[in-house]
């Protein structure tokens, strides 16, 4: 069966970390994809996501996002989500408002991008994340900036 494993089931019941590369947030069907995936792996501890450069926010996604009261307890072992190329556009946001309110030991989140191209400065993309309802009281939030010299822009 096209690259499974034989017990695919087994397989995606042992995965502790997960990486997704070039997550865009433009479609409802590539964001709810991604979400059934996180939520087939029950020991997830580790989730990375590359956010798609052109994450622009498209409303119905927004919606769906926030529609999902939660992940009904699909990631209760996860830990740690790191970001990169988080712009902190409203549809991103609702994303980790998701994860935030669904992972009870979640210790830390972590996201970067480069300064010119977050929509919010890293201080009021912590502040909004501080402001949502956390199923762990402990969460650690890390918000880099990175600044790039004019010279190599």
């Amino acid at each position: 069966m096209g690259g499974l494993p034989e017990n695919h089931l087994t397989a995606l019941n042992n995965v502790k970390s997960f990486s997704v590369r070039a997550m865009f947030f433009r479609s409802i069907k590539h964001v709810s994809g991604v979400i059934y995936l996180i939520t087939s792996f029950p020991k997830l501890q580790n989730l990375t996501i590359e956010c798609g450069m052109k994450s622009e926010a498209v409303e119905p996604v927004v919606q769906y996002l926030q529609n999902q009261s939660s992940l009904c307890g699909a990631v209760k072992l996860l830990q740690k989500v790191h970001m990169s190329m988080f712009s902190g556009r409203e549809v991103e946001m609702e994303f980790l408002r998701l994860i935030l309110v669904s992972a009870p030991v979640l210790e830390e989140i972590s996201a970067w991008n480069y300064e010119h191209l977050l929509c919010l400065s890293g201080r009021e993309i912590m502040d909004n994340m501080k402001q949502y309802q956390r199923a762990s009281p402990n969460v650690k939030f890390i918000v880099d900036e990175i600044v790039v010299e004019d010279a190599l822009l």
